[in-house]
Order: structure tokens, then sequence, then C-alpha cells
């Protein structure tokens, strides 16, 4: 009379196993959840650097969104910079206007911050640097020692020379939980150059990787690089949350205007 009873204790004890093992495949099958889903890009305009008199240095959004700033600058002193200000409509080129507009400014304030509504767990720190370049990776003219194509390959003399300080650089890295959101190279920090925050109800954050690709970060440090996105430079969030517009340099110093819309989260 036990033996029925142990073979169905035992039927239901591997029924239980084999269920939760399956539960653990389909779990570990299941891809994560996305940060943010965003639609893939949308080309508004594109445009040649020279011809618009400078580098791109802003970009930020109207209100409405219909409208994109896009400010430019010339010049690499205090004296002799000088500002450009166009307006960019979608599928339009970029239209020159005399001053930036008033609510651009407004705009780039909380775009650009070190932190996110003054919150202490989403502030940017700086990691400054110096550091120093051996002839290989440095500026020397014997770096290209070992990109010889001689048939003897390269003496030692060569290799210690390689190796002799090719002088220093300054680094400047922008960190945020760990990751590396912003990085100038012997250059000032550009605050809101290579990132933007979201929205304070979001609590997200955009930027160029170090792969040059747009990736959005979350509040507990989740990353998803997105697809179809390369070169990146100034991602702007709109503040309605609802779009992300940035650059993408195509050419040494033509860029593509583009936009991805979030589809959810």
């Amino acid at each position: 009379m036990f033996r029925p009873l142990l073979a169905c204790l035992a039927s239901a004890l591997l029924i239980g196993a084999s269920s939760g093992f399956a539960s653990a495949v389909r779990s570990t099958a299941d891809p994560p959840k996305p940060v943010v889903t965003l639609t893939p890009p949308v080309a508004w305009a594109e445009f040649d650097a020279s011809t618009l008199k400078g580098r791109p240095a802003r970009l930020a959004w109207s209100d409405d969104r219909a409208i994109l700033y896009l400010q430019t600058v010339e010049g690499d002193t205090r004296e002799t910079l000088r500002f450009h200000h166009y307006v960019v409509r979608k599928g339009l080129a970029p239209v020159a206007t005399d001053v930036q507009p008033g609510w651009a400014e407004a705009y780039w304030k909380w775009k650009s911050a070190k932190s996110l509504a003054g919150d202490p767990r989403l502030t940017i720190a700086v990691d400054r640097r110096r550091e120093l370049l051996d002839n290989l990776n440095g500026i020397a003219a014997n770096r290209s020692v070992y990109l010889t194509d001689s048939l003897t390959g390269i003496s030692g003399q060569d290799l210690v020379i390689a190796k002799q300080s090719g002088g220093t650089q300054l680094v400047n890295r922008l960190m945020l939980n760990g990751q590396i959101i912003g990085e100038f190279v012997d250059q000032l920090i550009v605050p809101g150059y290579t990132f933007s925050w979201s929205p304070e109800d979001l609590r997200l954050i955009a930027y160029r990787a170090l792969s040059g690709r747009l990736t959005i970060m979350d509040d507990e440090g989740s990353m998803e690089a997105i697809s179809g996105t390369k070169d990146v430079l100034l991602p702007a969030w709109s503040d309605d949350g609802a779009a992300i517009a940035y650059l993408e340099r195509i050419h040494t110093t033509r860029y593509s205007l583009r936009v991805v819309e979030v589809a959810g989260r």
C-alpha cells in the first residue's frame, strides 16, 4: 500500500523539478529588459561645418520639439572665439539667425548640468590625469618603428627608442557610475558635448560611449548601446522626454543631424 503512495510522491517531485528547471531555462533565455526602447534614427538634416563657419558646439530642443538650435564656434582662444547660431526644422537645411533663441540657454543649463536635479547619486565626477606617452604612441617621429617593412625586423635599439618618452597628454574624463561618459584629451571640458540628462522623472542619461555609439544609462548603472549610431556628438534629450537628437560625424567636417524617439521603457 505504501509503494503506490511513494511512486506518486516521486512522480510529483520529478514533475516539480522538471517544471522548476524549465522555468530556470526560460528565465536565463529571456533577453534583458532594455533600458529604453528607441525608434530607428531619422535624419533631420545634413550640413558641412565649413559652410556653417565653425565646429558644432551646442544642440538644443525648443519646448514644442519642432525646432533644434545649433551653435557653431570658430577660434581657439578667448580673443578669437566667434559664435554662430542656426535653427533647424526637420527636412530643411540649417537657417542662420542673429542670436541664440531665448529657450536654448534654459534648455542647455539642465541638459548639461553636473548632476540630475542635484541628486548626489547622479552626479558626474571629473577624473583628470597627465598620462605619459611612449614614442610608439606619442608624438615623436620614430613612433612608426613598429610599422617597418624591413626584412630584418626591428632592432633592439629601435625597441628601446620606441619605449622612451614621447611626451605627455592631459586627459579629462567625465565619470558616472564607474563609466566614462566623456573624454577630452588636451582639451578643456565642454559640459554637454558628450552627454545629455533626461528629464528628471526618467532618471536617465544619454551619452557618447568611447566606442562613439549613443548609449543610455539608468540610475542603477544599467547601460544600452543604441544600434545604428556611431561617432555621436552633442546628444540632446527633449524636455518632454520623448526624443533624443544628436549629431553624427559622417566625414571630417560633414555631419548628419539625427533624431530617435522614445517608444517605451
